[in-house]
């Protein structure tokens, strides 16, 4: 998959305090990154649906996160 240029910010959940995770960006193609916590307990990760690990990975992001993402950008691309 083509990696995208350019990043910008659109949020971070502001109970996190100053790691800056996790974060919500909007990338120059159309496309967004989430930052978070990585996803290490392997019963959990067991249980992602089409997973490839050796391309992918998951991350945990927070409710805050997500009210954040629909409030300011209601779902918008």
């Amino acid at each position: 998959m083509e990696q995208p240029k350019h990043l910008v910010h659109l949020g971070t959940d502001n109970d996190t305090g100053k790691d800056g995770s996790p974060s919500f960006y909007a990338t120059n193609d159309g496309r967004y990154v989430v930052q978070g916590y990585k996803l290490t307990d392997e019963t959990t990760r067991s249980q992602l649906v089409h997973f490839p690990p050796e391309r992918e990975d998951a991350v945990i992001v927070t409710q805050e996160l997500i009210d954040i993402i629909v409030a300011q950008h209601g779902g918008r691309q």
